[in-house]
């Protein structure tokens, strides 16, 4: 049996306020059920708050209907929660508990010393244990409201990756994109510009007066920023294991939802300003593609699948692309951007037994 998902269609079907997609999320949030879901419970809602310029992350007025419904339904408490430095500069982007009606919490505390140690059984690589954010786990339940969009290190960020890259801490995130290997650097290619080291958003990259390249692998998280950035392809990671570093991305999901509860978690994907880069570059490129809409559902395996079928080739908009990336071969849009199968992180979901790719998608109108 196919899982039911929830879909918001953004482009309406005239120009009636009723139609437009802001009226169709309250009656898709009515739609849920939710107080199913958080009923007397204490609920965390897990989002990307963004940071740098970047202001294309999901637009506190959704947030903030969101905690209302939620209130409505009966939780205990609400509120939102990341990582403490993107809650540090949230206000920057107009997410203040005043704006969205609940606290903005840092899930891993100030500090980000506030986890729990979980073992990964079998490891991936070195991956034998992650640290779960302390505020996400301790609630009762989860929503986990995530902003579709490109990925260089996986292919795609969505439900998955808003768990396990933002309910972890700091040295979790870093041994996770060690699973893809190391880096390495062309002097041959380099033309000193400096741009990876200037916007690596840890500082582990350096230049020298000299022009010698260094890392200082200690900060760095292998988020891809300086590959990526590089405007002459001088920087490459030597690992290439992105199909790890997804199956880490799905093993450390898994442990975040083993903290609730069947029957009390909720995934609300965004396919709105669907851009190239994943949200923490701290920037905003142009959207791939029309704005698509909005799922919902219980299924985070179901929500994957028909988020990434939802993003279609054919609806990419020309001039789009940044002017150093060429389409190369592949099934999937990001796969021809990134040059890794953004289906990969779904598979290994289902493989983990956290749901299953087949669904059946509900228009809400």
């Amino acid at each position: 049996m196919s899982s039911e998902l929830l879909f918001a269609r953004f482009k309406p079907i005239n120009l009636e306020p009723k139609n437009s997609i802001g009226a169709k999320w309250p009656r898709l949030l009515d739609a849920l059920d939710l107080a199913a879901v958080v009923a007397g419970r204490r609920t965390a809602i897990k989002m990307h708050l963004g940071g740098g310029t970047g202001f294309t992350t999901i637009h506190p007025i959704f947030v903030r209907q969101l905690v209302e419904k939620v209130k409505a339904a009966g939780a205990k408490e609400v509120f939102v929660t990341d990582s403490p430095g993107a809650v540090r500069s949230a206000a920057a982007r107009g997410y203040t508990a005043e704006t969205l009606g609940c606290a903005i919490v840092s899930a891993t505390g100030t500090a980000d010393r506030y986890v729990r140690s979980t073992p990964i059984d079998p490891p991936v690589l070195h991956l034998d244990r992650v640290e779960l954010a302390g505020e996400i786990a301790d609630a009762e339940a989860l929503i986990d409201l995530s902003h579709v969009k490109g990925h260089g290190a996986c292919g795609f960020g969505g439900a998955s990756k808003n768990l396990a890259m933002g309910a972890v801490d700091e040295p979790t995130r870093g041994r996770l994109h060690a699973l893809e290997g190391g880096l390495s650097w062309d002097r041959a290619k380099c033309d000193q510009c400096r741009a990876c080291a200037e916007n690596c958003p840890t500082g582990a990259l350096t230049m020298s007066d000299a022009g010698e390249w260094s890392v200082f692998y200690h900060h760095c998280r292998f988020c891809q920023h300086c590959v990526l950035i590089c405007p002459q392809h001088g920087i490459t990671m030597t690992g290439g294991a992105y199909e790890k570093f997804q199956r880490g991305l799905a093993l450390t999901t898994a442990a975040v939802l083993s903290t609730f509860e069947a029957g009390h978690t909720l995934f609300i994907n965004f396919l709105t300003d669907i851009t190239v880069f994943c949200d923490c570059w701290g920037m905003t490129t142009p959207r791939l593609l029309p704005d698509v809409g909005i799922l919902a559902g219980r299924d985070i395996v179901a929500i994957e699948q028909a988020s990434l079928d939802l993003v279609r080739e054919e609806d990419l908009i020309p001039g789009t692309l940044p002017n150093h990336i060429e389409l190369a071969e592949g099934r999937h849009l990001f796969e021809r951007i990134h040059g890794k199968d953004p289906y990969a992180t779904v598979a290994c979901l289902a493989e983990l037994n956290q749901g299953q790719a087949s669904y059946a998608m509900r228009e809400v109108m």
